[in-house]
């Protein structure tokens, strides 16, 4: 073990992992840290001490395929360590499952993809004795699947990710470590994060008077320093495979009525708890029993107290205390290092901690330099509007940035969606942001014509305006059909076409459109779907604006506030009516034969989880489109793909456009065009992964032996 990649440093066990590493004799330790990488390194520095010269940071997240790196970085990660400890978890208790799965089950795919990729890796994986669940009696070390449910989605999540290694090709070099309730460093009683048993320890101090628990139940807790010594410990000693419970067991763990009275005793404890039966649990969960850092509700609280404080699995720890005391390693009894625990998270500040660690585990962070391109701040001129009037129609936009010139054309999700893509580009591009009439800000009397190709001159027009005689043309659903529109009528303006998830040929409208045309055409339509859509819950549903993020957390009231903004008026509303009762899908299927006479440079890039438009319609238009040189699917991501990874299709952007082409997957094999796209985004090509939450990784690049046409 002479190279090793930490993932989940700033955790409660993750922090100690690093601790104990840097007292080895390893040559570098790797991090993968968030975009607030530089925060967590300094409080892991003030934490664990300095840290020796022999570590290195990478900007990434282990959510995000190939933790948010670019292949060649990849590779080069895989190559350089020869052991990994994954120790990031989201542990927050809660009833969101996909959220979980996010957090514990993403990461473990991307684990085996780099192991499966380096056959000379091992992985020290940090799960939790809890995947046993609600099964009663012994948990060994053997057991997995025993049939059991689930307190909540967390242990299921670790169950899934846990299962997941087990089933996979590179399970006997994953060594699973599975420690119960963990709590602060024995030695010192500090804590990097108040997650894991200090919820419980919290109550039991005096955050709530009446407890739903059993006093005679057992609760079995260990210190993280214990937890963390131990994987290094066995790791450094060549472990390969097994599973090993880190737990005090039936002999070392404690009676809850007993725990209570030593918490009591301490100078910073309230109040005694009074325990009451489990039949009372659901009047607490009305009132709730107690409040740790806004963690979540009461009720919630009362939940996740009245499934713990209970007797459930007792945790066999045979095998761990046979490798570990060969070793020296013992973990140590509760009452030697409990006091110092308890004092140190009063010292502390329980609920200020926590807040920290809240705003660690959110969901799905969007990292600020993936692959480790840094994104730049948003100016003045993200918030000035221009406009020029193309004979009857007023023509908005945004004129952002220096250099060759990029248009953006959007669709649903509105124009400030490409901001977060603008903001990466603006230094090398000037970058064009139209708004569509009817979605947007551009405007024209209600007896013009609305329609795609109406749209297309009017931009057009616009370019003549300002003197462009060659741009990049970037499209995005309905600004995706318009661009097609454009580039087979103007082909000699446009330099590099990159359609993304878009209408094409018959595809469109799609059926949720459809209906919302009917409504529309009704005698006050306008303004019923304006008073529906603006009630949150529809809002916020799949009948909403729900379909148009990948994940539910994503649809922020900001955004929602932004997709209202059509219909927040009656003269937004009659413009939006008129650009939907405008649409006609002949006007992209009259141009299907045109398509096939493009050369001009494209690029297609599609969100694997669109819910409108499958990726079989990308490789529709990849093989239509003769320019067509390059095929990108992002996964994780749906028709916003541009909005909800911003880093990544910047990226991409930046690639084509220089004329970067990468020729194959970053296992170093490539496959046929029907293998590479997929039907439908659970549908993958062989060299792709449907991982547990349903998403799908595919190879990120496509080529096909076709001549590139050069750039006029």
């Amino acid at each position: 073990m002479k190279n090793v990649l930490l993932t989940g440093a700033d955790s409660l066990v993750g922090a100690e992992v690093l601790a104990h590493l840097a007292r080895q004799a390893v040559d570098t330790v790797t991090l993968v840290l968030g975009h607030d990488g530089d925060e967590v390194l300094d409080r892991l520095v003030e934490y664990v001490g300095p840290l020796p010269v022999r570590f290195e940071v990478i900007a990434g997240d282990v959510r995000q395929p190939r933790f948010g790196l670019d292949r060649e970085a990849w590779r080069d990660l895989g190559e350089r360590i020869d052991c990994g400890f994954h120790c990031a978890q989201l542990e927050l208790p809660g009833n969101d499952l996909d959220l979980a799965r996010q957090g514990n089950v993403r990461p473990v795919e991307n684990w085996i993809r780099l192991l499966g990729a380096h056959p000379h890796l091992r992985l020290a994986h940090l799960s939790t004795a809890f995947v046993g669940g609600r099964r009663n009696g012994l948990f060994t070390e053997f057991d997995l699947d025993c049939g059991q449910t689930f307190r909540n989605p967390w242990e299921e999540s670790k169950f899934a990710a846990e299962e997941r290694l087990r089933e996979s090709p590179v399970s006997p070099r994953v060594t699973v470590f599975r420690p119960s309730h963990v709590v602060g460093s024995a030695q010192t009683g500090e804590a990097f994060a108040f997650t894991g048993a200090y919820p419980l320890l919290f109550a039991l101090a005096g955050g709530g008077r009446w407890l739903p628990g059993d006093k005679l139940a057992r609760l079995d807790l260990v210190p993280a320093d214990y937890v963390g010594e131990a994987m290094v410990t066995l790791m450094r000693h060549g472990q390969r495979g097994g599973t090993f419970h880190l737990a005090g067991g039936w002999k070392g763990s404690l009676e809850l009525g007993e725990l209570a009275q030593m918490v009591a005793g301490e100078p910073a404890a309230g109040r005694r708890p009074r325990f009451l039966p489990q039949l009372m649990a659901p009047l607490l969960r009305l009132g709730g029993a107690l409040t740790f850092g806004a963690l979540s509700s009461r009720g919630a609280e009362a939940r996740h107290l009245a499934d713990y404080l209970r007797q459930g699995c007792v945790f066999d720890t045979f095998l761990a205390d046979a490798a570990l005391e060969a070793q020296g390693v013992v973990c140590p009894e509760p009452a030697i290092y409990l006091g110092r625990v308890l004092r140190a998270a009063a010292r502390q500040d329980w609920g200020r901690r926590q807040r920290q660690v809240e705003t660690l585990a959110q969901p799905v962070v969007k990292v600020a330099a993936e692959g480790g391109a840094a994104a730049h701040a948003r100016g003045p001129a993200f918030e000035e509007r221009k406009s020029f009037r193309v004979k009857d129609y007023e023509v908005v936009y945004r004129d952002i940035g220096s250099g060759p010139a990029v248009v953006f054309l959007h669709g649903f999700a509105g124009a400030e969606a490409w901001d977060g893509v603008v903001e990466r580009l603006q230094d090398r591009y000037r970058c064009l942001i139209v708004e569509t009439l009817g979605l947007g800000e551009s405007r024209a009397p209600l007896t013009a014509d609305y329609g795609l190709p109406a749209q297309a001159a009017m931009i057009r027009g616009l370019l003549s305006h300002l003197g462009l005689e060659r741009v990049h043309l970037v499209g995005n659903d309905t600004g995706g059909a318009i661009a097609q529109l454009f580039a087979v009528r103007w082909p000699e303006v446009v330099d590099h076409l990159v359609l993304s998830d878009c209408d094409a040929f018959d595809n469109w409208p799609p059926p949720q459109v459809e209906r919302l045309r009917k409504v529309m055409r009704l005698p006050g339509g306008m303004a019923l779907i304006g008073a529906v859509m603006s009630f949150r819950p529809v809002a916020r549903s799949r009948s909403g604006f729900r379909r148009l993020v990948t994940e539910a957390d994503d649809l922020t009231p900001q955004r929602v506030q932004r997709y209202l903004r059509p219909v927040s008026s009656a003269e937004r509303r009659s413009r939006l009516r008129r650009f939907f009762l405008s649409l006609d899908p002949a006007c992209t299927q009259d141009i299907a034969h045109l398509l096939q006479q493009l050369d001009n440079r494209t690029l297609i890039i599609w969100g694997c989880e669109d819910d409108y438009w499958s990726t079989s319609w990308a490789q529709k238009l990849y093989e239509e489109i003769p320019g067509a040189e390059r095929l990108e699917l992002i996964p994780f991501a749906g028709i916003s793909c541009h909005e909800e990874r911003p880093d990544r299709f910047a990226e991409i952007l930046s690639e084509f456009f220089a004329g970067g082409v990468e020729k194959t997957d970053d296992r170093g094999a490539g496959g046929t065009e029907s293998e590479l796209v997929a039907e439908n985004a659970s549908q993958a090509s062989p060299d792709s992964r449907v991982d547990e939450t349903g998403a799908v990784e595919v190879p990120s690049l496509v080529d096909r032996p076709r001549a590139v046409s050069p750039s006029r």
